[in-house]
């Protein structure tokens, strides 16, 4: 495999999908799903240089709802050179002025958590997108989605169907739709995210998305980016007891996930496009 870039040399890489929690500084939502620990800007620095990070993309995670303080203070400390944000917002109440507020922050997308939610009211969710792309649109935003591989196939008509950019988070579904998905990414407007193998893999060493990866680079290499999904929430299994009980992050090796992205792809060059201008594109860097 010879000019294959491994892990060791991606200085500048985008982690497309990263969470901060700051309890301390910023309340958990009080109407969440669970309370995870804290994970603060020092320990994403931490993360960062272990994976030559240099760009982040923070995702807004469901125990803060619709506010999103702690990811735009995160967006100011970190600074629109080398970050960017996606949000969770009421889009039936926000304003025009607080959206372009937003986007002089460097937000460049808005999040539906499907699998948290356990939304499947597909007629709904079409009803939420068509007016969240009226608002987002002028903007240049997309959608970022993370859903369960039941509820992305009864979405796939409607993603299909939407007026701006979409995102589908960890490797969209995993094998249980990689033929759904790759006749999806035809459509140009199809972004998936490599990210958290193990929340869609239970096969030793994830390996059954090796020949996923390379049918999503047949179909759309320049429409793939990368992320960690740091810090790891949800492995512990720990969400049936009390909504206050502290979950500690899983365990992931980020470093050996990327590293067996980087043979999966099997290709320096675009390995390098994966980690960095794919998503530069995609988040306006």
């Amino acid at each position: 495999m010879s000019g294959l870039v491994l892990p060791e040399n991606t200085f500048g890489a985008c982690d497309s999908h990263v969470h901060l929690f700051m309890p301390d500084i910023f309340c958990y939502y009080s109407d969440r799903c669970y309370t995870p620990d804290s994970a603060t800007l020092i320990d994403l620095a931490a993360h960062n240089e272990m994976l030559g990070v240099t760009h982040n993309v923070l995702v807004q995670p469901s125990c803060y709802g619709t506010d999103n303080r702690a990811l735009l203070h995160g967006l100011t400390v970190l600074g629109a050179a080398s970050a960017r944000g996606v949000v969770v917002i009421d889009v039936d109440h926000v304003t025009d002025e607080e959206l372009r507020a937003l986007h002089l922050k460097g937000v460049r997308g808005i999040r539906l958590n499907l699998s948290v939610s356990g939304q499947g009211d597909i007629a709904r969710i079409r009803i939420e997108m068509e007016k969240a792309a009226e608002r987002i649109g002028p903007l240049g935003w997309h959608v970022q989605i993370f859903a369960s591989p039941a509820q992305l196939t009864l979405l796939l008509p409607v993603i299909c169907d939407s007026k701006v950019a979409v995102v589908l988070d960890h490797f969209a579904g995993g094998a249980a739709l990689a033929d759904q998905i790759s006749e999806l990414l035809h459509h140009p407007h199809i972004w998936i995210k490599l990210s958290a193998p193990g929340r869609v893999s239970n096969v030793s060493g994830h390996a059954d998305l090796a020949s996923v990866v390379k049918r999503f680079i047949s179909a759309a290499p320049d429409r793939l980016i990368w992320a960690s999904d740091w810090p790891h929430t949800g492995g512990h299994g720990r969400r049936s007891g009390s909504i206050s009980d502290i979950e500690p992050f899983a365990a992931v090796d980020d470093r050996q996930d990327l590293y067996r992205l980087a043979w999966w792809v099997d290709n320096g060059d675009l390995f390098r496009r994966i980690l960095t201008t794919n998503a530069y594109a995609l988040y306006d860097f």
